[in-house]
């Protein structure tokens, strides 16, 4: 500070002082009454819509792993009734209660390189995949699991077809496209060459029936299943049916059933679902907004009545604290 100023103050420029233009609005009765009306007129209107929209999906829901004839590794039929009638496209899902796929470990157990078709060969890149990254814990490459990890250890495989209950004629069940387009592109490749245990077939030291995953990591379930779910009650779809099923028509599923459920207490069910142009059927979105717009409606009515009965001007003085005495 030879020459007698100070170099630490900041900038004189408008935004460094705050003295930028601004709009600071003054919320008086009429406009906070005003605007409680129009959100909460607005949100009630937004609720009764996204409520209409999730009542005009159709959906059924059966459970078939409390069912004797469907114990693990039989075969078995169950029979339901379509309660309304079900425009094409119609969805069929798996459903399962209390699997937790969202347990840090379970998530984080997988190797991203390995399933976009890189062959790995180091034991240290395939340790995240613990506790099943190679068999018996093996060093050796060509012991290693393709593709490694809990999740791909635990992929749902319970095969399920659909028949017309009266005529027995097959349901047709579309696989095409029912993984994300980006998993499927980018995320999911095939290895040029198997080095180490090919998991998608079990005569070679793997777990699955190469029949069930015929592509193996590009197989389309197998994607499915590895996009995980958040909550311990989750759906993934499992196929498309492009054709319309009628009301009081009579559906035979046919299951082999080879997913246990009974070690974490868990359920199993089959859903078909039609969409709408918000999706599958969640009221809940449309439930939220319905309260918070009679929220809002009920205060702007309160504050209103509060106006009209006690109002009080703008500014006025006689309410500052050194004038109440």
């Amino acid at each position: 500070m030879a020459d007698g100023i100070r170099k630490d103050l900041p900038f004189g420029t408008a935004f460094k002082q705050q003295r930028l233009p601004s709009c600071q609005p003054i919320l008086t009765p009429k406009i906070v009454i005003t605007t409680l009306f129009t959100i909460g007129i607005l949100f009630i209107i937004i609720g009764i819509v996204l409520l209409h929209a999730s009542d005009s999906v159709v959906e059924t829901t059966v459970r078939y792993d409390n069912i004797d004839e469907c114990a693990i590794g039989k075969t078995c039929a169950i029979e339901f009734e379509i309660p309304e009638k079900m425009e094409s496209p119609v969805y069929l899902y798996y459903k399962l209660e209390n699997f937790y796929q969202n347990h840090r470990r379970y998530v984080r157990s997988r190797n991203d390189n390995q399933l976009r078709g890189k062959v790995i060969t180091s034991f240290g890149a395939i340790e995240i995949c613990d506790p099943k990254e190679s068999a018996g814990g093996s060093h050796d490459y060509e012991n290693f699991y393709v593709p490694c990890g809990l999740i791909a250890f635990s992929v749902f495989n319970d095969s399920i077809t659909l028949q017309n209950a009266d005529t027995q004629e097959e349901i047709y069940l579309d696989k095409s496209g029912i993984a994300w387009k980006s998993d499927r592109d980018e995320k999911f490749k095939n290895p040029d060459e198997i080095v180490g245990i090919d998991l998608f077939d079990n005569s070679t030291g793997g777990l699955y029936d190469p029949n069930q995953f015929p592509d193996k990591i590009e197989d389309e379930d197998f994607i499915v299943w590895m996009r995980t779910a958040g909550l311990p009650t989750f759906r993934k779809l499992y196929r498309k049916i492009n054709q319309t099923l009628d009301k009081g028509q009579k559906v035979q599923a046919t299951i082999v059933n080879q997913f246990p459920v009974s070690q974490f207490s868990g359920k199993k069910y089959l859903v078909l679902s039609t969409t709408s142009w918000m999706g599958g059927k969640n009221p809940f979105l449309g439930v939220s907004y319905l309260v918070v717009g009679i929220v809002c409606f009920l205060l702007a009515i309160l504050f209103l009545v509060l106006h009209k009965l006690k109002p009080r001007p703008l500014g006025d003085l006689k309410y500052l604290d050194w004038n109440k005495n």
